[in-house]
């Protein structure tokens, strides 16, 4: 028994060796107005992140998230929130100098919730691909475009698509331990 307690402290400690922890998150913030608006539309969205170096090439991580709308497409006191979990893996494709390349594979589950109305559950899949650039030794920038997946809120709507534009772009920042 005192062997096999042995061996697994030596395991876990030879993968912490190795392993590299982080943490981080994304902050958004789009406004819209014009003459289609008859109200500003504000779209915040807060998602601190936590995640796990398992080797160069392989990250897991998760999301936690936290989006408000308010006067959705210009409509006076259309709001919405919007909190999610987002686990995900994180796959390194190219390295180029600082910069490294990757491809996230995510997994969203979610409630949305309109003002006035019940709460609805969100589920989603899907990819998106993105770069890091490293900083300085403990710190990176991480900047991922767009997505290509599935969402579908219950009772409510389903979506796929292909997104790559400029309102589908996120930044974060991300220091590792």
């Amino acid at each position: 028994m005192k062997k096999i307690i042995l061996s697994a402290i030596v395991a876990v400690c030879a993968i912490s060796a190795n392993a590299q922890v982080w943490a981080g998150g994304s902050l958004g913030f789009n406004a819209y107005s014009g003459d289609s608006y008859n109200e500003t539309y504000t779209n915040l969205t807060i998602a601190p992140e936590i995640g796990y170096s398992i080797n160069e090439k392989l990250d897991v991580a998760a999301a936690i998230g936290l989006t408000l709308d308010t006067n959705i497409r210009g409509t006076k006191d259309l709001n919405k929130t919007t909190f999610f979990v987002q686990p995900y893996a994180r796959y390194t494709f190219a390295e180029a100098g600082i910069a490294k390349f990757f491809i996230d594979g995510y997994v969203t589950f979610g409630s949305e919730k309109y003002k006035g109305q019940d709460a609805e559950t969100a589920f989603g899949v899907g990819v998106r691909p993105g770069v890091k650039v490293e900083l300085a030794d403990n710190l990176n920038l991480v900047a991922k475009l767009g997505s290509l997946g599935y969402y579908s809120v219950k009772d409510d709507y389903n979506r796929f698509g292909f997104n790559v534009d400029s309102q589908a772009l996120s930044f974060g920042l991300f220091f590792n331990f």
